[in-house]
């Protein structure tokens, strides 16, 4: 038990506490209140003469902060949402892909992630699917996005005439994203809106080339048949780079053999033998990679 002198010197020490507090020279430890913002994304489109409809199916969005870490972001789509783009744009309506409450400041990357898409000619009729090379349109600027406390809305506007092309002899489809209009409004003001074709492409961060190749003109598969002795013409002229890149093409023919340039001719000279082609296309900054099983029929 405590002695009488130590319950005085308690009882004081807590008076003295308690006068402290009253007076606050002892200041209680308050809970910053984080500032949050609404940020919904909608997405819209230019639309193309050669399709019905487009449907496109959007996988994920993330906006980064402005230190631009890459392991730094929010996610904002819960799950998979599939958008007809041209019904968007004949019935002059955005559709949105989600909506999250993040902290206000100032966000420099948005990434948009397109999963797959699928089509139906005007013409035929018929139903095709598009290939997608490169799933991610990496939108990177610094201080592009400032959220605010608040309702802001960032509208993308994809111009699906000019991300649809042709390969392989008009055999198959690709989408790679081009955006024609970008824009950040906040629910009192316009943020920002930028509508300048050259300057958004310098806004996208670079794509990889989207490789094109014929054999004799003839449309490549994963194999391919060749006769030994015979000398055929690798075409890889029609390989596309959104970026507008120059571009370098190295052959690799796996028998030993290798060359440079966009079209080269080679022969096989061993017939039933199997070799492994690689064609390697640089942009200078990033590498696309094809790869066929080549058969030598003697």
């Amino acid at each position: 038990m405590l002695g009488d002198d130590n319950v005085k010197k308690v009882a004081i020490c807590i008076v003295v506490g308690l006068f402290l507090l009253a007076c606050g020279c002892v200041e209680e430890k308050e809970e910053v209140e984080v500032e949050t913002g609404n940020v919904e994304f909608l997405v819209t489109d230019k639309v193309t003469e050669d399709f019905d409809y487009v449907n496109v199916t959007f996988s994920e969005i993330r906006l980064f902060n402005q230190t631009g870490d890459n392991d730094s972001y929010i996610s904002v789509m819960s799950e998979n949402k599939t958008v007809d783009l041209i019904s968007l744009n004949l019935s002059h309506i955005n559709e949105s892909l989600g909506v999250a409450e993040i902290e206000v400041g100032n966000y420099s990357k948005l990434w948009i992630n397109v999963s797959n898409a699928i089509g139906v000619l005007n013409e035929t009729k018929e139903t095709v699917n598009i290939s997608v090379p490169s799933g991610w349109l990496k939108i990177q600027q610094l201080h592009l996005f400032n959220i605010q406390k608040g309702n802001n809305t960032i509208t993308v506007d994809i111009d699906l005439e000019n991300s649809i092309h042709m390969f392989h002899g008009g055999e198959e489809y690709k989408f790679i994203p081009v955006i024609s209009s970008i824009e950040h409004s906040h629910e009192k003001k316009l943020q920002f809106r930028e509508h300048n074709r050259s300057k958004i492409r310098n806004m996208v961060g670079n794509r990889e080339p989207a490789i094109d190749i014929l054999i004799n003109d003839g449309v490549v598969k994963n194999k391919v048949t060749l006769n030994a002795n015979e000398t055929y013409e690798f075409n890889a002229s029609g390989t596309l780079d959104l970026d507008g890149d120059e571009l370098t093409f190295s052959w690799d023919f796996g028998d030993g053999t290798n060359a440079t340039g966009a079209v080269v001719t080679h022969s096989y000279s061993d017939g039933q033998k199997t070799y492994q082609l690689w064609l390697t296309v640089s942009d200078g900054q990033d590498e696309a990679k094809w790869h066929v099983t080549v058969k030598i029929s003697s």
